[in-house]
């Protein structure tokens, strides 16, 4: 919030530099047409917004550290964003990644290891797709991120990679291979997976499984991006 003194002009708040930024806990708000839902996960150190999603998480009840974008969808001005002691890193709108992939990158160069993404999930399908897919890069899967959508959590991993996702008796699951190759051993679900069986990549054969009691991952070789989503209340 800004600061008054007592005649009410307006006092500028200290410039925020990288090394003033803690990293331990960041959440990344990703623009879009709808903010996402708000996110009961370990509360943040750090809070990036993806250009306009500097508004979302304004909505939110947020204070947003970095600003991160071509800030073609932000409509408060870069000079009052950084009057507030909030550090922005815009880039060219001629540009060859996302700005919610800028954001993540940023937060890497930071030494970010917990990110937790936020996004409404609607609005131009390639974004979403994209940002989906974001997850399952190479440069992204040694880290530990969370995609937050809805009641959906979605991560990727790899051959070798353990991860803990917290999830409820009777929520669905979802398994999708995005790679050639990919065998998955599972328990604790429905309808088990056998690493004597690949995964077909892009397919919906691990579509809507059920956890039937906590789950077991293990993927053999591959990466597979898995969607938990908890049944409405």
């Amino acid at each position: 919030m800004s600061r008054f003194v007592s005649n009410h002009v307006l006092v500028p708040k200290p410039p925020v530099t990288r090394s003033n930024l803690n990293p331990a806990t960041t959440w990344i708000v990703d623009g879009g047409p709808h903010p996402p839902v708000p996110l009961s996960a370990p509360k943040p150190t750090l809070v990036i917004a993806a250009d306009n999603g500097f508004h979302h998480a304004q909505r939110l009840g947020l204070k947003v550290d970095v600003v991160v974008g071509d800030l073609d969808s932000i409509e408060t001005d870069e000079g009052y964003l950084t009057s507030q002691g909030i550090l922005v890193e815009r880039h060219p709108t001629a540009k060859d990644a996302s700005d919610l992939a800028l954001a993540v990158r940023f937060a890497q160069s930071l030494g970010a290891q917990q990110i937790h993404i936020l996004t409404g999930g609607s609005g131009r399908l390639d974004h979403v797709i994209t940002g989906l897919l974001l997850l399952g890069s190479t440069q992204n899967l040694g880290h530990q991120i969370v995609t937050h959508c809805g009641n959906s959590r979605a991560v990727a991993l790899r051959a070798g990679q353990d991860f803990e996702l917290e999830t409820s008796q009777g929520s669905w699951i979802t398994l999708i291979a995005v790679e050639s190759d990919t065998r998955v051993h599972t328990e604790g679900l429905r309808w088990n997976l056998s690493p004597a069986v690949p995964l077909t990549p892009f397919s919906s054969e691990g579509l809507s499984n059920e956890i039937l009691a906590q789950p077991t991952i293990e993927v053999r070789s591959g990466i597979i991006l898995v969607i938990a989503t908890e049944l409405e209340e």
